[in-house]
């Protein structure tokens, strides 16, 4: 998470891909998905999938009935805005 909510470019995005810095965007909302890497139940290899990019429609594909909002709150650290 963070204490200050940033603007978040999908160029930005895109610098965050790695397994020791990944972010994400779910539903213009972008989170630091780092952290919960190693707890995802389908393994890390499928989450690092979206890291460093839009994951809404795959999330949406695979986890339509979870509440992402709930789930992920803690690791917002921003907004997805055009570049």
């Amino acid at each position: 998470g963070a204490t200050t909510l940033l603007r978040i470019t999908p160029s930005e995005l895109k610098l965050h891909n790695t397994r020791e810095d990944a972010w994400s965007a779910f539903g213009g909302k972008v989170y630091n998905i780092t952290p919960y890497l190693p707890y995802h139940p389908g393994g890390e290899k499928e989450l690092m999938r979206v890291a460093g990019r839009d994951g809404t429609k795959l999330f949406a594909l695979t986890h339509s009935w979870v509440n992402l909002d709930y789930m992920l709150d803690g690791c917002m650290v921003g907004f997805l805005v055009p570049e």
